[in-house]
């Protein structure tokens, strides 16, 4: 199909439907089960819990083997289905690999921070989806396919069958590790499933590992893995910081109101998810012009989540409870942290396309070190509010500073970008067009 401004919009159309879905309502179940084993474990144990996943976080980026905008758009520019198959089989083997390591990583890093204690057989569990997450390379493929509604159905489903055995954990009073238990069988669960459609009608294309391929991949995607660790670690380094001044319960307090923003979060993955692979089509001539676009409507989308945001606000202590009450005056602070992940996401995603991936874990390495640093000065003084203020300086630092001095030509298509409402306004109708249509 040639690649037409209008298929390009009915394909974005179809593309963040089931991605909106997907996401809603993952995100509607994770956010509402979540919520209920917080309120009944306590801050402490919830504390021990949000750390072991922040500390995952850290070696996502790792585990991945190569970035997923990567694969996709090799995936995309391929015609070949044994071709397809050898990226799939390639990408596959580097993920278990990169995968394993990431398990061991994480049990260091538990270990050596928190000793043999509850969060060290809590990540033993946990970890596992490093393995599990295998079945992503299945769902990229089904993704440059335009079958986002199988993705979206087994992400559902698995989510489904999580968040029952959540529930049922709370309502028995198992142990918190089976919480964890729960989290690693959603992915367990995908994989699963992927691996039985693709038996059914993939089988014929087995694919081989391709030695040249695999270095190629790890070459191009070294950089994004730098950068994605550093990108993990600023994100998340004001839970380290919060448990050595605060102690776990603490901990367990921030990640209830960092929690809330993941509500708010998920648009900005759909969004990012959604341009990938139309964006990997398109001719690099016409960048300048369609950063300036991106951009308006990475705006535009922010502006639209200030009314849930706000809501967050007002229900948070009714929601989580008395003993989460203090977490609230940290949400304003939080609040900003969605602006500049999307505009951190869009610069990615040009960034990888013009080959400019070196600038990436500069800025990523500086937004960390700004992080520490006034993490180490405001924690003491102003507490969780300081680990919030902290987050939020590394994120300027290293979204708007370092550009303003090393790519002064990004700031100004992100300060420039209203003068394309007109088309924004346009695609903006023409999406809610095709989505109707579709859905």
């Amino acid at each position: 199909m040639i690649n037409t401004p209008q298929n390009s919009v009915e394909r974005i159309a179809k593309t963040s439907t089931w991605l909106f879905l997907d996401r809603t309502i993952r995100l509607a179940l994770g956010f509402a089960v979540s919520i209920l084993v917080a309120r009944h474990y306590g801050p402490s144990e919830w504390g021990a819990l949000s750390y072991v996943m922040a500390s995952a976080i850290l070696f996502g980026s790792f585990a991945s083997a190569g970035s997923e905008n990567l694969i996709v758009r090799d995936l995309t520019k391929c015609d070949s289905e044994q071709g397809r198959a050898d990226i799939q089989k390639t990408a596959m083997v580097l993920r278990l690999g990169f995968g394993s390591l990431a398990y061991v990583a994480l049990l260091i890093i538990v270990l050596a921070t928190q000793g043999f204690g509850p969060p060290f057989l809590l990540a033993m569990i946990y970890g596992l989806i490093f393995i599990f997450q295998v079945s992503e390379i299945w769902e990229y493929r089904l993704r440059i396919d335009h079958r986002l509604s199988l993705v979206a159905k087994t992400h559902v489903w698995s989510s489904l069958l999580s968040s029952a055995l959540k529930i049922i954990s709370v309502l028995l009073g198992l142990p918190l590790i089976c919480i964890a238990g729960a989290m690693s069988a959603e992915y367990a669960s995908s994989l699963g499933i992927l691996a039985r459609y693709r038996a059914r009608h993939w089988s014929v294309w087995a694919g081989k590992f391709q030695a040249h391929y695999a270095k190629d991949l790890l070459k191009g995607s070294l950089l994004v893995m730098i950068s994605g660790f550093l990108i993990a670690c600023q994100s998340r380094s004001e839970f380290y910081l919060v448990n050595h001044f605060l102690g776990l319960e603490a901990v367990g307090l921030y990640a209830a109101a960092f929690k809330c923003m993941d509500v708010v979060d998920v648009l900005v993955l759909v969004f990012t998810m959604a341009l990938v692979p139309e964006l990997s089509k398109r001719d690099h001539l016409d960048l300048p012009i369609l950063a300036k676009r991106t951009y308006l409507l990475g705006f535009l989308l922010f502006i639209a989540m200030l009314v849930p945001i706000a809501l967050i606000y007002i229900l948070f202590p009714w929601v989580y409870g008395s003993k989460y009450a203090e977490a609230q005056v940290l949400i304003p602070w939080l609040a900003l942290r969605p602006l500049f992940i999307i505009l951190g996401a869009i610069r990615g995603i040009f960034l990888v396309m013009e080959g400019r991936l070196r600038y990436v874990p500069i800025c990523a390495g500086v937004g960390l070190f700004s992080t520490v640093i006034s993490g180490l000065f405001l924690i003491p003084v102003l507490g969780l509010e300081g680990a919030a203020v902290s987050g939020l300086i590394g994120l300027v630092i290293s979204n708007f500073v370092m550009d303003i001095i090393f790519q002064p030509q990004n700031i100004a298509s992100m300060f420039t970008s209203y003068r394309q409402w007109p088309y924004a306004v346009k695609r903006c109708l023409e999406v809610a067009k095709m989505r109707k249509t579709h859905f």
